[in-house]
């Protein structure tokens, strides 16, 4: 029996526990979090009772020890991303391997920082987006002599909105963490361009996308390129957007000029006019320009739409489903080490029992 704990009892950690307790690999989990309602809301049934413990206020110590205590060789690490080096920090003390699906580059860089020279396996960025759609472009560039460009975008959204352009705010509603969503709408975002990476303003290179006979509107936005910059050496053009049905966007550019960028502020904003649904749509697309190896253009795609299952939203199967996969890589020996996104296989992490089970393409 494999022993996983799971920090954070929040929409993405209760579904992580639930999809781990639902794959037949002889996994036990057991949920941690300082908040009694998010305990008392898991309804998994699992093998492993809920523990209340507060981990922000916990010293380094009395998170080793609870590691320790509970026999983990895994954590999966669902909570704020502010909270990951001190988590990474003790799970690497308590010799287990970790597993996060954090957006922010700069604590990224950070927990892979603690586990650099240890024979313990470390995977961040490993929801959605960043996540899957980062192995998706590995694979579209893989398969082109020549790549020129590519462009990863994912889109969480409600399934059906009805809005005028002068109210886009109406576009949009909150199916996932304000906080993530904050964070990738002020952070710099990280492209290439020409071959030479840099950092750019998030919320520009509006474009229109049309898929399906859907027209949706795409910016950039913090976080989701995971490492595809750095390691995509082959590749002189990468960015990520993400996707929002028009007009959401010229009203978010004006929250951050009235918030000046302000985390907290803009937060509040946005809880305030943005209502929550829980009847939500995954869009995913990706596209790859470059030439085939007799000097002719070529363009490689990837489209599709995921929904919730079993109880889970579409947020919730996807980006828990996708570090549920990653732990069975891991348990498979499939990934090690350090784990960048180049070097997990679409086609293995498309063949997992989560992904099998969680990525769900109809309602």
């Amino acid at each position: 029996m494999k022993h996983v704990v799971v920090f954070g009892a929040g929409q993405i950690g209760r579904a992580a526990n639930k999809i781990i307790l639902d794959t037949d690999r002889g996994i036990s989990s057991v949920l941690v979090d300082s908040n009694k309602d998010n305990l008392r809301l898991n309804k998994t049934g699992g093998h492993r009772e809920s523990i209340l413990f507060n981990l922000q206020d916990a010293t380094h110590e009395e998170i080793v020890r609870l590691l320790k205590d509970e026999d983990a060789e895994y954590v999966i690490n669902a909570l704020p991303f502010f909270l990951n080096e001190k988590v990474a920090s003790a799970a690497a003390e308590a010799g287990c391997a970790y597993i996060d699906f954090t957006e922010d580059d700069t604590m990224a860089d950070r927990v892979q920082e603690i586990y650099k020279g240890l024979n313990l396996d470390c995977a961040v960025k490993c929801g959605l987006a960043p996540g899957f759609i980062n192995y998706i472009g590995y694979d579209l560039v893989g398969k082109m002599d020549t790549p020129d460009s590519l462009m990863i975008s994912v889109g969480a959204l409600p399934r059906s909105v009805s809005y005028d352009y002068s109210h886009p705010e109406h576009s949009y509603n909150l199916t996932w963490s304000v906080d993530g969503l904050v964070n990738e709408y002020i952070r710099p975002c990280r492209v290439k361009k020409d071959g030479v990476a840099m950092e750019v303003h998030p919320l520009d290179g509006l474009v229109s996308v049309i898929l399906d006979g859907t027209e949706y509107e795409a910016a950039y936005t913090s976080g989701g390129i995971g490492s595809l910059v750095r390691d995509l050496t082959n590749v002189p053009n990468i960015h990520y957007m993400t996707l929002r049905y028009p007009g959401h966007y010229k009203y978010v550019r004006s929250v951050i000029h009235e918030t000046h960028g302000n985390f907290e502020s803009t937060k509040n904003i946005f809880l305030k006019k943005f209502p929550t649904t829980d009847d939500d749509v995954i869009v995913v697309y990706a596209n790859a320009l470059g030439k085939d190896a007799s000097g002719f253009p070529v363009r490689r795609s990837y489209y599709n739409k995921f929904y919730g299952v079993d109880g889970l939203t579409g947020i919730q199967s996807t980006t828990a489903g996708s570090g549920v996969a990653m732990l069975e890589l891991m348990i498979a020996g499939k990934v090690q080490g350090i784990v960048d996104h180049s070097t997990v296989s679409l086609a293995d992490f498309t063949a997992t029992e989560a992904f099998r089970k969680y990525y769900k393409t109809s309602k």
